[in-house]
């Protein structure tokens, strides 16, 4: 007994010397030694990370953004982890050829790995965006813009039932709504009803903001998160409930169901049939599943199906209702602006009663103006974004970073940097009219950049711009029962709003 007590208090010992001499080279020795940041940063970053975004709650990008007005443009964060808040070093990391690479120690907890989104190798990556692309090509999207259209006229549809009640709209809810129901007849060949919903709710909907709430859990407890996707699934489930795991189980019912009738044919011509349409096709699906859609692409299996469709879901859904709720928030706050915005569309389109589609209005000076200025100040994905140096190394300022170095940037903060967006903190859409902003396209940040930039840039803005046009040509809007304090956001992954939801209140316009 007196040797095992004796063998456990020199376990317990030597552990302590080797976090000691760990901790004293992290902070004197190590390559990133003379990078200015917290002595915790440097010595561990679970236990820092875990305090600003675990402990405090998705503030860590804010505690950040400190460091730097402290320190300036390079902040260190972990033990081989920089922050960069530079917006020519970011065009540098993210430029056509560039070697950097996702970091798979951050992706593998925060996204399924494999996927579009969380594969860190670039040559699977580049495979796995073949496939996809040509759901979300340019041309593709003229092609969806019709569809896109039915649905901002079903959910106005809907305000009108609340303007005509006089009664305030969840404006957070309806947006998820209309961007599920988009994301999802994509994906899925068909809508899956959040926007017919008395309370513009959905069981997806409900999944994906649970486990959102999660937020940086993965990250704070790795060793937790890495146990449970070892074990089968009905154990994990049990022993962790992890939204994620109902959620794929529904994705691979609708998947099943789908590959099941996707090619039965509509039988007869008999009075009330309902004929296949091409949305009810998804490219999607077809080309996952489709081993020709791309030299050397591999069909997928169910699980990993899933595990892509969740991702394109989560992106889909989340981040343009993003731009939404602070893009309409922001057009009610600023008066100017919202006259602007009314000026613009009653002179563009005088009768009511006219069709507005993406095609007649994404080129209209302000509202183009508007649309980029919301994404600026919503940036979807805020927060860490880590790349790896690679193996030649990087040239940071006059000093040389060693490949395997980890280098972080945040949308956020590159979106509010005032080299390139003076007085970032306000919502001023005149910036992007000024004959010199041409350039400022090419730094914002919301849709990432190079060949990791978002594949659906080009549907957001279709989105965007119907539903805003429509919005506010057909309705007078005010903000109810809601402050700036209200639409504070903090970071679990996307952004997230812990406060009291967005309401407005409608008039519909009858001229």
């Amino acid at each position: 007994m007196a040797s095992l007590v004796t063998s456990a208090i020199y376990l317990v010992a030597s552990y302590l010397v080797f976090w000691v001499l760990r901790a004293l080279y992290r902070v004197t020795l190590h390559p990133l030694a003379g990078y200015p940041g917290p002595v915790i940063a440097a010595i561990s970053k679970p236990w820092y990370h875990w305090y600003w975004n675990f402990y405090n709650r998705g503030l860590l990008i804010f505690e950040i953004e400190r460091l730097h007005a402290r320190y300036g443009p390079v902040v260190r964060i972990a033990p081989n982890e920089l922050h960069i808040n530079d917006p020519e070093v970011f065009q540098e990391m993210t430029r056509v050829g560039s070697r950097f690479t996702k970091d798979p120690g951050f992706y593998s907890f925060v996204t399924f790995p494999g996927t579009s989104i969380g594969e860190h190798d670039p040559n699977a990556h580049r495979i796995r965006r073949q496939v996809l692309a040509p759901a979300f090509s340019p041309a593709r999207v003229q092609q969806l813009a019709p569809m896109v259209k039915v649905k901002v006229d079903e959910i106005l549809g809907r305000f009108e039932e609340f303007a005509a009640k006089r009664e305030a709209l969840d404006i957070f809810r309806a947006t998820k709504a209309f961007t599920m129901d988009i994301i999802s007849t994509i994906v899925f060949g068909k809508p899956l009803g959040c926007i017919q919903n008395p309370d513009f709710n959905n069981q997806f909907i409900e999944f994906l903001h649970s486990t959102f709430e999660m937020g940086w859990v993965a990250p704070a407890f790795p060793n937790l998160f890495w146990l449970s996707f070892q074990l089968p699934e009905k154990v994990a489930e049990k022993l962790m409930p992890i939204p994620l795991f109902e959620f794929k189980k529904k994705c691979l019912g609708l998947m099943d169901s789908y590959l099941r009738e996707r090619d039965v044919p509509v039988i007869g011509d008999t009075e009330g049939a309902t004929k296949k349409t091409e949305f009810d096709r998804s490219i999607v699906i077809d080309m996952l599943v489709d081993p020709n859609s791309a030299k050397d692409h591999s069909v997928l299996s169910d699980d990993q199906l899933a595990e892509e469709v969740i991702m394109l879901l989560s992106a889909g859904n989340d981040s343009v209702s993003g731009v939404l709720i602070m893009g309409i928030y922001k057009i009610l706050r600023y008066p100017e602006v919202h006259a602007k915005v009314n000026e613009e569309l009653l002179s563009y389109i005088p009768n009511i009663s006219e069709e507005i589609t993406y095609e007649k209005v994404k080129k209209l000076p302000y509202l183009s103006a508007v649309v980029k200025e919301a994404l600026r100040v919503s940036h979807p994905l805020p927060g860490l974004t880590p790349r790896v140096v690679p193996p030649e190394g990087f040239k940071l300022y006059n000093k040389t970073v060693p490949g395997g170095t980890v280098f972080n940037t945040s949308a956020y903060m590159l979106n509010r940097h005032p080299s390139v967006f003076p007085n970032p903190a306000v919502f001023n859409p005149d910036r992007w009219l000024d004959p010199s902003a041409i350039h400022l396209e090419k730094y914002m940040a919301s849709f990432y950049r190079g060949t990791r930039q978002c594949l659906g840039r080009d549907l957001a803005f279709c989105e965007l711009y119907t539903f805003l046009a429509n919005l506010f040509r057909k309705f007078e809007l005010e903000i109810w029962d809601t402050t700036d304090s209200d639409m504070e956001w903090i970071d679990l992954l996307l952004v997230y709003f812990p406060g009291k939801h967005f309401h407005a209140k409608l008039k519909k316009r009858d001229r």
